[in-house]
């Protein structure tokens, strides 16, 4: 009976731990990809600001 016991406890408790690891991986993995997307929106802003002088230094030159 102990040891039934004792299995069923480690079992519960190894579930436990993979579920937190589980949501621990993927609040970090969400953490990551926005970080990266500020990153991303900062460099196409920057290359929408360039294609804009681009486009009326053109026009300057016509």
């Amino acid at each position: 009976m102990e040891i039934s016991f004792i299995i069923s406890v480690a079992l519960g408790v190894a579930v436990v731990v993979v579920m937190l690891v589980m949501v621990i991986v993927i609040v970090y993995q969400r953490w990551r990809i926005s970080d990266n997307n500020a990153h991303l929106k900062a460099f196409l802003d920057e290359n929408v600001e360039m294609h804009d002088k681009i486009k009326q230094y053109e026009k300057q030159r016509s």
